[in-house]
């Protein structure tokens, strides 16, 4: 054997010991979390802040909403993330919700008392091996569009018609008629965009434009408004961008509007992403969290929301008028109370501090997000 296969070998040998070692090592200091791709940008921000008495670390792994769900019962995650609402079909017994029971009646002084959780629910009888959730913050679904080289822009401008969605004061696209029919107007044109299943149907920014013009025009302004939409391009399809199927953004988006997105929608695994495909997309629509929605951005627009007399516009307005915005679903964390797990106190004090600590309520912010979990008084 010569010197160099020597050496090779070392470094070869060494490479695959170090990496073996770092395998066992890496688990027993960190706390594996995980799920919504949506809540991975605060919770990015949380666990970089956050170290347990012990000196571990909270891993967090954006795998989806779906995940968040399974993992957690299946005892890969310690903790799960949705961005959504709890589904029954998920659970034989749903989580229990401490929004509801133990924090409904928080005070300033046990937010200050970093053990509150953990050893209130040391002292609660007949928990253990039960699932329990917290509602930490509530996020925004926001409709965004590229309409560059479309005609569509200026359709608005000359009609003086705006791109608003209306919805009810649910915040949900729903007005049912005497025989069950939706006849919301926004959601007979969102309904257009998102339910096709093959490329060849989808929409063009004319129609699109039509559509508005027809539903939206007010009195005697419906004629010339057609006639403008119909400078608009007719070739230019309206190219729907979607979250994967499962994910919390389109369970929300599903929950909110009533439509499930067809095959023809393009589908990517986090909202950064989606964003990004439609600012290089001349063409294209989608629905992202508020952090991306109220971007500003040379080519993505959002769409406005309506509700009664009050209208947002999540690319313009400021952060004060959009904390009362309509189109919301829930951020909420989901572990099972186990007293055989050594890290169960870790878990307990990180989950009240992220939820409630004043410390870090910059952090949500930094991301348009309310923190949720406050002293009642």
């Amino acid at each position: 054997m010569n010197k160099k296969f020597f050496l090779v070998m070392v470094i070869v040998i060494g490479a695959i010991v170090g990496l073996w070692s770092w395998t066992l090592v890496a688990p027993n200091n960190s706390i594996s979390i995980g799920g919504s791709a949506s809540v991975q940008p605060l919770l990015k921000k949380l666990t970089d802040k956050y170290k347990t008495e012990d000196g571990k670390k909270f891993v967090y792994s954006a795998t989806g909403s779906g995940a968040g769900v399974t993992n957690v019962q299946e005892g890969v995650y310690e903790i799960g993330f949705i961005s959504k609402d709890i589904s029954a079909k998920d659970w034989s017994s749903l989580p229990i919700n401490e929004n509801k029971t133990l924090f409904k009646d928080l005070t300033e002084e046990n937010i200050n008392d970093k053990h509150w959780y953990s050893n209130t629910l040391a002292n609660t009888p007949e928990i253990e091996e039960t699932y329990r959730s917290i509602e930490f913050a509530r996020d925004s679904i926001v409709f965004v569009y590229n309409d560059q080289g479309t005609g569509f822009d200026k359709f608005l401008k000359d009609s003086n018609l705006e791109f608003t969605f209306e919805v009810n004061s649910e915040g949900k696209f729903d007005q049912e008629d005497s025989n069950g029919e939706n006849i919301n107007r926004s959601y007979k044109i969102l309904n257009e965009i998102y339910s096709k299943d093959s490329q060849n149907d989808l929409i063009t920014w004319n129609r699109l434009a039509v559509l508005i013009a027809e539903n939206f025009s007010e009195e005697g302004t419906k004629e010339q408004n057609i006639k403008l939409a119909q400078q608009v391009s007719s070739t230019a399809k309206v190219t729907p961008y979607s979250s994967t199927s499962g994910s919390g953004t389109r369970t929300s988006f599903t929950n909110l509007t009533g439509i499930n997105p067809g095959n023809a929608v393009k589908e990517y695994g986090a909202n950064g992403t989606i964003y990004s495909q439609i600012e290089k997309s001349p063409g294209s629509i989608g629905f992202v969290s508020m952090l991306y929605g109220s971007a500003n951005s040379s080519t993505v627009k959002s769409v406005k929301i309506n509700q009664g007399d009050t209208t947002w516009d999540p690319s313009k307005d400021d952060s004060e008028k959009l904390s009362s915005y309509p189109l919301t679903r829930p951020f909420i964390a989901i572990y099972k109370y186990d007293t055989n797990n050594k890290d169960l106190n870790s878990i307990l004090d990180f989950l009240f501090w992220m939820a409630a600590s004043p410390e870090v309520k910059n952090l949500y912010s930094s991301v348009g997000l309310t923190q949720l979990v406050q002293p009642t008084k």
